[in-house]
């Protein structure tokens, strides 16, 4: 078996000098390194033994990313995904495996459905949390190992970095907009709105009981702008969704439509696209009868002529990481909040007459 001791002395070089080579150290040059990899390829020898670097080094070479709902729900998801794409184009994790972890959300655990990710087992080095509530088992049992973390968007605790939006900010342009083309008969399709799923709808809408902060952020920001608009908030007809998912965004919409809304306002474009779908079904004109708005401006927002709040999806996830990677190296923790932009496109009209 071919060792690194065998390339060194082929190569004329120090063993110190084929480590450095292979970890991508600048105390070796890039001619260097060439004529290294050369004289391995030759020999036969396909790089150190990753087990014993890590043992020495104190790493995995894994990061995971915890997302709520099941894994299937997650690679569907153009936002999550977008998210994902973001963190794998950061170049330190060039060479670092990612795993995703999928959690259920279900509130505090009553010992039932014990949570049982890769994280909470220590097989990976840090975490990137994305959309979990404070109280949630994975996240309670992430801070009590201290495994390196970042969030993105929730959980929101002390001294855990976060990446995020301003959720508030968004929500009240995103129902400024419907509110200025003069609509008033106003439905939302939102995600989870409580610890527990309860879909459908929802009188008497307190957007203070959402548990979720960034859901509950923009929530808020609808009531507000309906208030600075003269319009009350419990005539809002708010339909919770049983998943954030085309089938359950489509039962939602139809739930809605019955209800004779002239706009629909979405907590996501997958919920605004199943709502044009359920629309468009019915032999309704989008926006000629009916006006939808989405959130995120994920691929598919452009690709149907989607109006949405654009944020930047792509770069939490990038900004998350590189978050992650400081945090692990044991630099300062920092937080970040990017911005939000309203597109508009084809989706939103002034109401019927």
């Amino acid at each position: 078996m071919v060792t690194m001791r065998d390339v060194a002395k082929a190569a004329g070089v120090s063993q110190a000098a084929v480590s450095y080579a292979y970890s991508g150290s600048p105390r070796v040059s890039a001619q260097v390194r060439d004529r290294i990899f050369t004289i391995a390829h030759d020999l036969g020898y396909t790089g150190p033994n990753i087990a014993g670097s890590s043992l020495r080094s104190g790493r995995i070479g894994t990061v995971g990313v915890l997302v709520p709902g099941s894994l299937a729900l997650a690679v569907e998801d153009p936002s999550t995904m977008l998210l994902l794409k973001g963190i794998v184009e950061v170049g330190e994790l060039a060479d670092v495996a990612l795993t995703l972890l999928p959690v259920v959300v279900s509130g505090p655990s009553d010992g039932t459905h014990p949570i049982k990710p890769a994280a909470l087992r220590g097989l990976v080095d840090g975490v990137v949390l994305h959309c979990l509530p404070n109280d949630h088992p994975a996240v309670t049992a992430v801070v009590a190992r201290r495994t390196p973390a970042v969030a993105i968007d929730s959980p929101r605790l002390p001294h855990m970095p976060y990446v995020t939006i301003d959720h508030r900010s968004g929500g009240i342009e995103q129902m400024n907009h419907v509110l200025s083309l003069g609509h008033r008969r106003i439905g939302v399709i939102t995600d989870r709105i409580g610890a527990v799923s309860a879909p459908g709808l929802h009188h008497r809408f307190d957007a203070s009981a959402t548990t979720e902060a960034y859901l509950h952020d923009r929530l808020t920001g609808y009531v507000e702008a309906c208030r600075r608009a003269n319009v009350a908030a419990d005539d809002l007809m708010v339909i919770e969704a049983a998943g954030i998912d085309m089938s359950s965004g489509v039962e939602a919409a139809g739930q809605l439509l019955d209800m004779g809304p002239t706009a629909i306002v979405a907590t996501s474009d997958v919920h605004a696209a199943a709502a044009i779908k359920e629309a468009t079904r019915r032999g309704l004109q989008v926006p000629g009868d009916v006006s939808v708005i989405g959130f995120d401006d994920a691929p598919l927002a452009e690709l149907i002529g989607l109006t949405t709040i654009h944020q930047p999806l792509a770069d939490k996830g990038r900004t998350a990481a590189a978050m992650l990677l400081d945090v692990i190296a044991g630099k300062p923790r920092r937080r970040s909040v990017k911005k939000t932009e309203l597109k508009v496109r084809d989706t939103t009209g002034r109401p019927p007459d």
